[in-house]
């Protein structure tokens, strides 16, 4: 059973979407609720590997505390991922 070209073409677009597309929109959504919901307190880390705690948030940047008296300013955009409570040994 041979067939069309056409429908191997779609079904290939299908097969696509399902496993790469999709699954990256479902990140970037989950990574901007994180950036949104983001607030003094919390525990990161960073896309260099730095975990601090966030001291201060705002539109476009937040500032970290990555080691007593040591305070960085970060984009929002280079927060990786939210570490429990407790995770940061400040």
């Amino acid at each position: 059973m041979n067939l069309p070209p056409e429908l191997f073409l779609v079904a290939m677009f299908v097969l696509m979407y399902f496993l790469l597309i999709r699954p990256q929109q479902k990140r970037a959504k989950e990574h901007k609720k994180l950036l949104n919901e983001l607030k003094k307190g919390d525990e990161i880390v960073t896309n260099g590997g730095v975990i601090g705690k966030v001291t201060s948030v705002d539109e476009s940047f937040a500032t970290l505390e990555i080691a007593d008296g040591v305070i960085v300013k970060v984009q929002k955009q280079g927060i990786n991922q939210k570490m429990p409570k407790g995770s940061a040994k400040l």
